[in-house]
């Protein structure tokens, strides 16, 4: 789901279904109470609750949805939210693991970006940083 070519991380599709599920229900439910509640102290409780939990569920699709990383033309490029890092093969001093996170650091020591460790894909991202000479430390 949303794989921007062969190499390349994805959203799995369990997790996101249920997400957007739990976004789309909390926003109707939310609607609902504060038109069928008529101001009552408790369906404007309860309508306020839904709404934050619906933008919480909003706020996790957004971050599933632009959580990537994929290998194009000998470049990495690594997206999260609104922050977009391309970095040449070549360029890529090393990558590090620690706590379900990959980063990646140029030649001179300083972070590039970050990849998470549990996308789906992540193995073929690897593989293909580990063929084109990339060293993981």
């Amino acid at each position: 789901m949303f794989r921007h070519g062969d190499v390349s991380t994805e959203t799995d599709s369990k997790p996101f279904f249920f997400t957007l599920a739990a976004f789309l229900g909390c926003l109707t439910a939310a609607v609902l109470v504060f038109v069928l509640g008529r101001g009552q102290g408790l369906a404007v409780f309860a309508g306020i609750m839904l709404s934050v939990v619906a933008l919480a569920a909003g706020a996790v699709l957004l971050a599933m949805v632009t959580d990537q990383a994929y290998v194009r033309d000998g470049t990495l490029t690594m997206r999260y939210l609104f922050r977009k890092t391309s970095v040449p093969l070549g360029e890529i001093g090393k990558i590090t693991y620690k706590e379900d996170v990959y980063s990646v650091f140029d030649r001179k020591g300083s972070l590039l970006g970050t990849i998470n460790a549990k996308l789906t894909g992540i193995d073929t991202v690897l593989h293909q940083l580990d063929q084109n000479g990339v060293p993981f430390l």
